[in-house]
């Protein structure tokens, strides 16, 4: 199997990251067997690199969701589901009418126009 391209910075973040744990397993073996007032630090440490990661690995992700090939795909999968409830919309299912209209709001907040034809 190939390697693959690291993309910019990974070598950077692999590095942070081992001294990051490796500093964090340290304080908790120290908090553990001989100072017990280290580890509400090591806690706080911790759900605060937790948060930080979650942050950034949400923008990540959104980042991600503004690729043309994503937004394509996600319209072809958008298109499947309407063909798939438009039959039961127009011999009026409820919940295909309500799906629908979920696509067209979901559509308007992307910036695509919504599909009309049911």
């Amino acid at each position: 199997m190939p390697n693959k391209p690291a993309y910019p910075g990974r070598d950077q973040l692999d590095a942070a990251n081992m001294r990051f744990r490796r500093a964090l397993a340290r304080l908790h073996r120290e908090g553990v067997r001989h100072d017990p007032d280290l580890l509400p630090e090591l806690e706080r440490i911790v759900r605060e690199a937790a948060e930080t990661l979650g942050r950034l690995a949400a923008d990540a992700e959104a980042a991600e969701n503004t690729s043309q090939r994503h937004q394509a795909a996600l319209k072809a999968q958008e298109d499947k589901i309407r063909a798939k409830l438009r039959p039961a919309a127009r011999c009026g299912d409820p919940r295909a009418m309500q799906l629908l209209r979920r696509l067209d709001e979901r559509a308007a907040r992307s910036g695509r126009p919504a599909d009309d034809d049911h």
